[in-house]
């Protein structure tokens, strides 16, 4: 019963120490925007400050699928090839001339059903999640590969509204998608039984187990919910470039990550907040805006970037560090 009780205190506790990290990082955020206000006045226009937001919306939508299975305890690499897999079927789809209500449908239904698959292989093999999610992950670039044997789909005009509309001329649609799911993410993780046991199973798992949770099946849904995620925003990135690419997404699980990390979310699990999270998909916006705006060539850009990275994740996780009382 000690290990249920814990188990009920623990959650609470989890998000204290994470609020502390979103301070610190909304510090960062702050301290950039300045720096480059300085540096470019345009940087802080309305115009710019959406691009950033265009620009981040898709991996950000992503992101939050991948933040909320690490808080689970489960990596997940699939997703960037399984963004190529449903853009490829979406695609298809559209040049075959379904109707797009169905073509968004289906594609998130696919999206899901591979999410849930994959949840269904690494609990059952109960192999590790990085290593599953790895060979997983080769699949799904396989078969993002033989559904168009290889080739490009154009959509010759179609789809275009979905990814590009924007409200009263300014705001781009998928700033609002992005914004949406950023706000139903919070309020599951914040309020929902399911998101208290997602960070139960990451923080103490034995303790979950002995609640009553079902870890198995609650992991099979976290990994659902980043496959759906990424059907949706295969449909943003193919209106967007109006053509499916079987390379698309690849860079998308490791700046997943790095974003959620950033966030303040622990690669162990258990940790984690969805405004933190934002922020670290925000932040990596930001940095990269600003080199371009300062014409940085695109291979120092790596490694400036990868510094930020190292440097932000150092901070964001310093409150952590304190109330546990590590040096």
């Amino acid at each position: 019963m000690s290990l249920v009780s814990e188990l009920r205190k623990q959650p609470a506790k989890w998000k204290n120490k994470s609020n502390l990290s979103v301070y610190y990082l909304l510090v960062i955020v702050v301290i950039a925007g300045i720096a480059m206000l300085i540096l470019d006045p345009n940087f802080l226009t309305v115009r710019n400050l959406f691009n950033v937001l265009n620009q981040q919306s898709t991996l950000g939508i992503v992101t939050m699928g991948v933040a909320m299975a690490l808080i689970a305890g489960c990596i997940d690499l699939t997703v960037g090839n399984l963004l190529a897999s449903t853009a490829a079927i979406a695609a298809l789809m559209l040049q075959a001339g379904v109707r797009d209500f169905w073509v968004i449908l289906i594609t998130c239904l696919a999206g899901l059903a591979a999410g849930a698959l994959t949840g269904l292989i690494v609990v059952k093999t109960r192999i590790d999640t990085f290593i599953a999610t790895l060979g997983l992950m080769s699949i799904y670039q396989g078969i993002a590969l033989i559904i168009p044997n290889g080739n490009n789909i154009y959509l010759q005009g179609k789809f275009g509204w979905f990814g590009t509309y924007r409200v009263a001329d300014i705001v781009p649609i998928s700033v609002i998608y992005f914004v949406v799911i950023t706000v139903i993410a919070y309020l599951v993780m914040r309020f929902t039984k399911y998101g208290r046991k997602l960070y139960s199973i990451g923080g103490n798992p034995e303790a979950a187990f002995l609640a009553g949770i079902n870890l198995g099946l609650n992991k099979v849904y976290a990994y659902a919910v980043t496959g759906l995620l990424s059907g949706f925003t295969s449909l943003i990135v193919i209106s967007r470039i109006g053509q499916s690419q079987p390379a698309m997404g690849v860079s998308y699980p490791l700046e997943a990550i790095a974003a959620a990390v950033i966030g303040g979310v622990g690669l162990s699990g258990g940790r984690g907040t969805i405004p933190g999270v934002f922020l670290g998909v925000i932040l990596l916006g930001l940095i990269r805006n600003s080199l371009n705006l300062l014409r940085v060539p695109s291979f120092y850009q790596y490694v400036m970037l990868g510094a930020v990275i190292i440097i932000a994740v150092a901070l964001s996780n310093l409150g952590a560090f304190k109330r546990n009382g590590k040096s």
